[in-house]
């Protein structure tokens, strides 16, 4: 199953009416320049795990990738992200997973 690729949407002094789109199953990645934050809206009945992707080992060891809760309803937002979180094949993406996607949304947002 292939991630639901996240396009960056650039905050103006205009303003900024971000899209939200439902995660695949797989989970969502983004390209990262460091200035983006991932809006994750749960609108199920139950909490959810997010879990932020490190795409690095230290001395050759995976290190635990960090989670999150979102509540049944609630909205949290995440980042931005280091370049910790880049997966190692050099084009700055960031993997976040979630361990439901029913009635969840999400959205990038550029700073």
């Amino acid at each position: 199953m292939a991630r639901t690729v996240l396009t960056p949407q650039r905050f103006a002094t205009t303003g900024l009416t971000a899209s939200y789109v439902t995660p695949d199953a797989a989970g969502v990645s983004l390209r990262s320049s460091g200035k983006q934050v991932l809006h994750v809206k749960n609108g199920s009945g139950s909490s959810i795990t997010v879990t932020l992707k490190i795409g690095r080992t230290v001395e050759g060891q995976a290190v635990t990738n960090p989670t999150a809760t979102v509540g049944a309803g609630a909205d949290v937002f995440f980042g931005p992200f280091n370049d910790n979180y880049e997966q190692p094949d050099g084009t700055d993406t960031v993997f976040v997973d979630f361990s439901a996607v029913t009635s969840v949304t999400v959205a990038c947002l550029s700073l």
